[in-house]
């Protein structure tokens, strides 16, 4: 059994079953672009059955993700293998405190980003990591800054490298928060800097993934003493050749109550945020030198101060 293999069945077994449970799908709209509306399926699951804290449930869940969000697939494997994680809570405390650089829990992305992870490693299965991100470091000791999430996938050839944002808060910073990425982040001389950056440290990683940062690398070591104008430009057309995409998918995790209020009217609320999404982002696909394909993951939160909380997501491990 390959690494890639051993990974999955591990991943399935911790997280991706339980998340299936926890979210509520409503509509897929395929299209130019695809929107994918997401809701924390707590009233259906829960209905008197607890009091409906189920902000706890879905911290957990989060909060279990930490470790693979903070390890590439083989050392996941191995640490699995060697027992070194078989007690997952202690587990998820250790790399909390190894790998991810301490902040103040109301300034901190991290439940953002190890939620996307979880969203995209459960809903599209054939996602490995084409870097770590968590065990580089600026010079100020926090992560790098660039991508909250970097994966490929390869599906009969054609390979497909994901690079995603995260905001969890308020509605209106969610959605500021992505127009802004969407405006800095993804330009060919941005996008260049952070692949050939990552694509120059394969570490941990499934074999697969050790291919695609070779590939990539390759490039880089070429053309390392031109100018960054030049390497972006390379960049662009070395993807092009090769028929590698780009896609971008974007979480917007914020806080919406209201949603919530009348479960029978749940699905026309999830439409309805949908509606709102779609007049938001549609006009602002224009990207410098790059053809994306966007995927949004809009997702309410009944109560996202719990969620961040002491009893929510962080619970344990602060």
């Amino acid at each position: 059994m390959s690494i890639a293999e051993e990974y999955r069945n591990i991943y399935n077994r911790y997280v991706s079953k339980d998340l299936k449970q926890e979210l509520a799908i409503y509509e897929i709209e395929q299209g130019i672009n695809n929107y994918q509306p997401l809701s924390h399926n707590c009233r259906q699951k829960c209905s008197g059955k607890c009091d409906h804290q189920c902000y706890k449930s879905l911290g957990k869940l989060m909060r279990k993700n930490i470790i693979f969000y903070c390890y590439g697939e083989d050392e996941i494997v191995t640490n699995f293998k060697n027992n070194l994680f078989s007690d997952l809570e202690k587990a998820t405390k250790s790399a909390y405190r190894l790998r991810l650089p301490q902040r103040q829990p109301n300034q901190d992305g991290l439940p953002s980003e190890v939620l996307l992870d979880a969203l995209i490693q459960s809903l599209i299965p054939n996602a490995y990591k084409m870097a770590v991100r968590t065990i580089f470091r600026q010079d100020d000791n926090n992560e790098i800054k660039g991508y909250d999430l970097t994966y490929f996938t390869n599906i009969q050839g054609t390979i497909t490298l994901w690079l995603g944002q995260a905001k969890l808060g308020s509605k209106q910073y969610c959605k500021n928060g992505i127009l802004e990425d969407l405006k800095n982040k993804y330009t060919d001389l941005y996008m260049a800097k952070q692949i050939y950056f990552l694509a120059d440290k394969p570490s941990g990683l499934t074999e697969e993934g050790k291919q695609i940062a070779n590939l990539l690398n390759r490039l880089n070591m070429l053309n390392a003493c031109e100018d960054d104008s030049n390497r972006a430009k390379q960049l662009i057309q070395f993807l092009k050749t090769q028929n590698i995409d780009i896609c971008i998918p974007c979480l917007l995790a914020y806080d919406k109550a209201g949603v919530y209020a009348d479960f029978t009217k749940l699905e026309s609320k999830m439409k309805s945020e949908m509606v709102w999404a779609k007049g938001i982002f549609e006009k602002y696909f224009k990207f410098a030198g790059i053809e994306p394909k966007m995927i949004f993951f809009i997702f309410p939160i009944d109560d996202i101060e719990a969620l961040r909380g002491d009893d929510g997501f962080y619970e344990g491990l602060c």
